[in-house]
């Protein structure tokens, strides 16, 4: 294994039990790669661990039901819609992510009559207004509210965004998608639950 050239300064009583080198000791390439995984690994293992239950509801699972206030203030109650497929996109504003497939969302809405398929845009982790200016923004109009208490994100198990959930016509999750959707993707899902 190659050494490296750096040289690492420990403390005098550090050094002072290490009486084969002195006070410096040379890093090998291999120990530093360990150590780089191990810091890794470890932060990620910190950032799974949580005291909830937060996994996504499995598929074919019964969405959870919500009712919340559009950004437009009309209503909307997901088990209103059971004979209808239901897109659910989960975004943010300060998702970059969200940004890139609110186009193919978008484009996709305009394919499907609001009679058999309803899409809807839910803000997680925000405020209104800047979720009404991202939309604005990424010219995304199909209906969206702001989930306020965070009691909607949670029942969905969200981890990240953007997530978007496809729930068939009798109310159960078709699918779920965690990131970014293409157009692709969304009229398959869709078709399948057609």
């Amino acid at each position: 294994m190659a050494t490296i050239n750096t040289e690492i300064e420990w403390p005098a009583d550090i050094a002072a039990q290490d009486t084969n080198y002195g006070n410096k000791i040379m890093l090998k390439t291999g120990s530093r790669r360990l150590l780089l995984a191990l810091l890794i690994g470890g932060a990620l293992l910190v950032q799974g661990c949580s005291d909830k239950d937060n996994a996504p509801p499995a598929a074919k699972e019964a969405a959870p039901d919500f009712r919340m206030t559009l950004f437009d203030g009309s209503d909307f109650q997901l088990s209103a819609q059971k004979g209808k497929v239901v897109v659910i996109n989960f975004f943010a504003s300060w998702c970059v992510s969200c940004g890139e497939e609110t186009p193919f969302i978008e484009k996709t809405s305009k394919k499907y009559s609001p009679q058999t398929v309803v899409f809807l845009a839910v803000a997680v982790d925000d405020t209104e207004k800047k979720a009404i200016a991202f939309m604005k923004k990424s010219g995304l109009t199909i209906p969206a509210g702001l989930d306020k208490t965070g009691k909607i994100k949670d029942s969905y198990g969200l981890y990240g965004m953007p997530t978007t959930f496809f729930i068939d016509k009798n109310g159960k999750i078709g699918y779920f998608h965690a990131g970014v959707v293409t157009e692709e993707l969304l009229k398959s899902e869709i078709d399948k639950l057609l």
